[in-house]
């Protein structure tokens, strides 16, 4: 797990080593434990930690360590192959390292280092883009390759590890992080109009390439690109992989649960691979409590660490006492305080680098900065299960409307008798799935949710030629459901929460684990029928609940409430005279174009506690921060 950034020009470059010591100081939380710089002229590789002692070459690596597997000095890098050929520079872990390596081995292939990295530079150099697919783990990786006189840049399957990349002037730059492009003048300091739509209106933060900073761009998750050596010629991102949604024909429901069983042992399994301690998160949903179960499972016992709060309404404290009762540990409690909040807002801000949704990416940072000040530099963590097993309340819908437009009319009648109250907007939702574009329009403006709020300014999104319409991940499913569990997985839920995790995770130089995402785990996740994922009653994560019967506590697989990683916002913005005071001094400047003429008044409003605090403050609050903080200008 590091940080990793570089730089491609068709001439010496500018400035070298003062651009890679930049990029390396830029990262230096994501690997505290050592740094390397590569340059490559046409004909040769210069390596070392001090960039000023490397010859100028058109190509160069930035590597910072945070070391977790071959603690020892072989895990350097830069790293490179005998004969200086190939060159990687990974940020990452490939947890079935050993049995790449032992087949590699036995066609000859000899090895310097015990570290995941030289498995993957070694079947890189032998298999090329074809290698990724055999990969398990996470990754984002520059890989140079003297023979093709390419960079090949690529990132795993979900996109857990970023990637972002920008040009100027003729030279191509990425790196780990969005912000050392910026700062570094790889890039201008403009807000993307488009993303900014899809965080104000649809709570989008993360889409395919788009970012919110006018030419800085992410490579997508499951994508590689290659960089011309010679000419500088930057290729289209290419998938290499993507999740399986069709069904895999007739199966029982028996067999299908005892094989999610074994996938998601072998998963956690894998993902203890580490040559540090590991520990876990547990929140008390069903997905972290699977994780830290299963670790007491195979290996005894679990480190295990909980944002715990009194607030009815979101607290899950008894369900992380009931788990950690049922493998005997104590688990570390987090608590909160908001005036914290108002404290530390700005750097959560620079840290996550984008407008982020909620509170709680702030709970979780806090989680993630107890764990390392544990002395851990590995964390498991239960990212994933909601977007490939259906555990979100809106997956309901996407059933239910499968039902209708089959005409299970007997089946639609028991799926709502099982849900009980808080039926009637999943049923709206279901139903509204069947009305054209324009209807839908039609029908949210008739219920109080406009397709633009009058917060926002609807002329100076049309100036900047913006789409309203919320962004979807097309798919070839069968159902609705399945469509909603790719579009959730690939595009619009999965990619930002992975984000997050990065950020808040690296921010403290900690590794974030994700055992439920592997290409198996969604491959078999998203093939199942609809009635495994969701049952005739409406319960949501009905495979895992099952997988996990006499493993996960049943009071928390009995559980059918959703509360997520949720914060109590709206007490903590009553309660804290700091929170309101920060909102107010945002909203006091002048307001930027892209909102209404009345929204600096409602924000100030809302600060003195004469309108309502609601999800939208959150929104157009961040966005203020944010383009304070980074010095970004919008758009005429």
């Amino acid at each position: 797990m590091c940080g990793i950034a570089g730089i491609v020009a068709t001439r010496p470059i500018e400035r070298q080593a003062e651009l890679l010591q930049g990029f390396s100081r830029a990262l230096q939380h994501r690997g505290p434990d050592d740094l390397g710089f590569l340059s490559w002229h046409g004909t040769g590789l210069s390596l070392g930690r001090n960039a000023e002692t490397l010859a100028p070459g058109t190509a160069a690596l930035v590597h910072r360590r945070l070391s977790i597997v071959d603690l020892s000095e072989r895990g350097w890098q830069p790293m490179t192959d005998e004969r200086s050929r190939h060159a990687i520079a990974l940020n990452g872990e490939i947890y079935n390292y050993p049995e790449l390596r032992a087949e590699l081995e036995a066609t000859g292939v000899q090895f310097r280092s015990q570290t995941d990295t030289e498995v993957l530079l070694r079947l890189l150099a032998r298999s090329g883009i074809a290698a990724l697919t055999r990969a398990v783990g996470m990754f984002a990786f520059a890989f140079l390759d003297s023979e093709r006189r390419k960079l090949v840049l690529a990132r795993d399957p979900f996109g857990i590890k970023p990637l972002f990349f920008a040009s100027h002037g003729g030279t191509f730059a990425f790196a780990s992080e969005m912000r050392p492009l910026i700062d570094l003048g790889f890039a201008p300091r403009v807000v993307e109009a488009a993303a900014l739509f899809g965080y104000l209106r649809h709570a989008i933060t993360d889409y395919g390439e788009a970012t919110p900073v006018v030419g800085v761009r992410q490579l997508p998750s499951a994508h590689y690109m290659e960089v011309d050596l010679d000419t500088g010629h930057v290729g289209a991102p290419t998938r290499y992989w993507s999740p399986s949604n069709r069904n895999g024909g007739p199966r029982r429901f028996d067999d299908a649960v005892a094989e999610l069983r074994g996938l998601f042992r072998d998963s956690v399994r894998l993902h203890l691979r580490a040559d540090v301690p590991v520990a876990a998160t547990l929140s008390g949903g069903i997905d972290s409590s699977a994780i830290v179960r299963t670790i007491e499972e195979l290996q005894g016992a679990s480190a295990v660490f909980s944002y715990v709060e009194d607030d009815p309404t979101v607290g899950e404290e008894r369900f992380v006492d009931a788990v950690a009762a049922a493998g005997g540990t104590r688990p570390h409690k987090i608590m909160l305080k908001p005036d914290d909040l108002a404290d530390e807002l700005d750097r959560l801000v620079l840290t996550l680098e984008q407008p982020f949704g909620t509170s709680s990416m702030w709970a979780q940072s806090r989680v993630f900065r107890s764990v390392h000040e544990q002395g851990f530099k590995v964390v498991l963590d239960g990212q994933g299960a909601d977007e490939l097993f259906a555990g979100y309340p809106a997956f309901r819908a996407a059933r239910l409307g499968t039902l209708l437009r089959r005409g299970r009319l007997g089946d639609v009648a028991r799926f709502l008798a099982g849900m009980g109250q808080g039926r009637l907007p999943i049923v709206l939702q279901a139903v509204g799935g069947f009305l054209p574009a324009d209807l839908q329009r039609l029908a949210r403006s008739l219920v109080g949710r406009p397709s633009i709020p009058r917060w926002l300014n609807a002329s100076w999104f049309r100036r900047q030629h913006v789409d309203w319409a919320r962004p979807v991940a097309t798919s070839n499913g069968a159902s609705d459901l399945q469509a909603s569990l790719y579009d959730a997985t690939v595009a619009s839920s999965l990619p930002m929460l992975l984000r997050y995790a990065d950020r808040n995770a690296m921010a403290v130089s900690l590794e974030n684990r994700v055992p439920f995402l592997t290409t198996a785990l969604a491959d078999f996740a998203l093939s199942l029928p609809d009635e495994f994922l969701i049952g005739p009653d409406g319960t949501t994560k009905r495979i895992l609940r099952t997988a996990m019967r006499g493993i996960v506590p049943d009071v928390v697989l009995a559980r059918r409430d959703k509360i997520g990683f949720a914060t109590p916002e709206v007490r903590w913005f009553a309660e804290s005279p700091a929170l309101r005071a920060r909102l107010a001094a945002a909203a006091a400047g002048p307001m930027p174009e892209c909102f209404g003429p009345e929204t600096g008044a409602w924000l100030r409003a809302v600060a003195e506690q004469r309108a309502p605090y609601g999800p939208a403050v959150w929104r157009c609050w961040n966005v203020l921060r944010w383009a304070s903080l980074l010095k970004l200008e919008f758009p005429a």
